[in-house]
């Protein structure tokens, strides 16, 4: 019964951006007027602030780059700078896991629609980081 109730809920919990709600995966597109294929760097520092535009820009670069191994490094480097709690943690973990594992066709929407609760690089670094790098100078 609890298993039900939790999944006749989960739709509530897309959060409360109506941009968000009417996503619907199978329809996010590249952007048309992209000149370049997006880097890694372009795409994490778009998270920090459009998480639409970054899905996009996602888009566009795994139909360049397949295998994303760049992505899916940066994305594991900045949960650790970033991440604040074991959700950051775990979901990332469980999605740069899952995406090889995910059908080819699925592939690209999959990691897409990552950003939404992945770490930016314009996000600020978690206090452990900031203990760290003054404990060592850095």
């Amino acid at each position: 019964m609890l298993l039900l109730q939790n999944a006749a809920f989960l739709g509530l919990f897309r959060g409360d951006s109506a941009n968000l709600k009417s996503l619907q995966l199978d329809k996010l597109q590249p952007p048309e007027d992209l000149g370049k294929t997006p880097t890694t760097e372009d795409i994490f520092a778009e998270i920090s602030k459009d998480r639409m535009s970054a899905a996009r820009k996602v888009l566009a670069y795994v139909k360049q780059n397949p295998e994303p191994n760049d992505f899916i490094n940066a994305a594991r480097r900045l949960v650790f700078l970033k991440g604040t709690n074991s959700h950051d943690y775990k979901f990332s973990s469980a999605v740069l896991e899952d995406y090889h594992n995910v059908s080819p066709a699925w592939r690209a929407s999959f990691l897409a629609a990552s950003v939404f609760n992945l770490r930016g690089s314009g996000d600020a670094d978690n206090s452990l980081v900031k203990r760290t790098r003054a404990a060592l100078g850095a």
